[in-house]
């Protein structure tokens, strides 16, 4: 058997993986040996062309091997050395050159994005020694633009939620429920990443569930209960310590906010009921036994006070038409409200009643 034939059976027996690798290694050997000599090429030819300037020569071997690829170590290591003794006598002043040039660059680059992509391509084909010059340099400028880019991210994030607060300001919070529960199923609906489908039911934050069903957001236990047939996904744990971070100050914000509208709203609403019902006595349209209706309209009643509007509206409607009608009027309001003068409209205490005037 010939010996191509035997290496071929050997290659079959060893598995086409190992051909395969054995051919990537020698495919990589061929290509760093072709651009040894290409590079070496270079160096004889500008060195010829510029046998009596030497710095001419250089600057025209840099700029013909500038974008030849240099794909892996070997090669990269190769050329650069080959790029330091192109004249032996200037090796050490081109490799200050190297640095110095290079901190010039980074000097004239405004920003430290611009910096750090700089360094990353110009690292890409530099030897290992001028990497370790500038690798406090590059991981300086790569922990500066993370940070940055995490506050742009934090910026951007705010300012999402901002909007989507706003968007739930049509939704009635309870204000008979304290603040923190509130808050607690927002940033609950935030963390599960649901608060843009929020509503709000009897004054609860909630969403509807997959099957239609109003779910409270204190019940929910997992987002598969709102979108069953959905690939939805909760925000990730990078994304979770943002909210946790940046979330609570505005959700609360938000419902203190939202809080205080409503109950100033119920205070007016109930400034303007005890209003009403205070023109309702003085109308006299109601009965003495349904007097006590419109007392429970207020929300600090003044009974003796109300009484007096009452017996008003009584000589108002024309009920009461003299001081023996008035006399009756007052005692017979004071037997039936008794109860809400804490005794101190009891019979024989006619001081109490003395400073009452009506006109009629």
């Amino acid at each position: 058997m010939n010996t191509d034939k035997l290496s071929k059976l050997q290659q079959i027996a060893s598995g086409s993986q190992y051909a395969t690798a054995s051919s990537y290694d020698n495919s990589e050997k061929i290509n760093n040996e072709f651009l040894k000599q290409k590079i070496k090429a270079i160096v004889n030819s500008t060195k010829a062309m510029y046998k009596n300037n030497t710095f001419r020569g250089f600057e025209s071997f840099q700029e013909q091997t500038k974008n030849i690829p240099l794909v892996n170590d070997e090669i990269k290591e190769w050329y650069w050395n080959t790029y330091l003794n192109y004249d032996e006598s200037s090796k050490d002043k081109v490799k200050e050159n190297l640095i110095s040039n290079t901190e010039v660059d980074l000097e004239s680059l405004d920003t430290a994005v611009k910096k750090e992509h700089y360094l990353r391509d110009k690292v890409s084909r530099w030897p290992k020694w001028l990497v370790e010059e500038f690798k406090d340099d590059l991981q300086n400028f790569s922990t500066k633009n993370a940070h940055s880019n995490l506050n742009k991210a934090k910026l951007l994030y705010q300012d999402d939620l901002s909007k989507r607060l706003f968007e739930l300001n049509d939704q009635d919070l309870d204000p008979d429920v304290g603040e923190s529960v509130h808050i607690t199923d927002m940033l609950k609906l935030e963390k599960m990443n649901l608060l843009d489908v929020a509503k709000s039911f009897n004054g609860r934050l909630g969403v509807m569930g997959s099957n239609k069903e109003f779910i409270l957001a204190n019940d929910l236990k997992d987002i598969s209960e709102v979108y069953k047939n959905r690939n939805a996904q909760t925000p990730s744990i990078e994304e979770q310590l943002v909210i946790d971070e940046l979330a609570p100050d505005f959700i609360s914000n938000h419902v203190k906010a939202k809080l205080l509208n409503q109950r100033e709203k119920i205070n007016l609403d109930n400034k303007v009921t005890e209003a009403l019902a205070a023109n309702i006595l003085e109308s006299g349209s109601l009965s003495r036994d349904k007097w006590k209706e419109a007392f429970s309209l207020f929300d600090k009643p003044d009974y003796e006070q109300l009484i007096q509007r009452a017996i008003v509206g009584e000589i108002n409607a024309g009920k009461v038409y003299s001081d023996e009608e008035l006399v009756k009027t007052i005692w017979s309001s004071i037997n039936e409200y008794k109860d809400y003068f804490n005794n101190t409209l009891d019979e024989g205490n006619n001081n109490a009643t003395n400073s009452w005037k009506f006109n009629y």
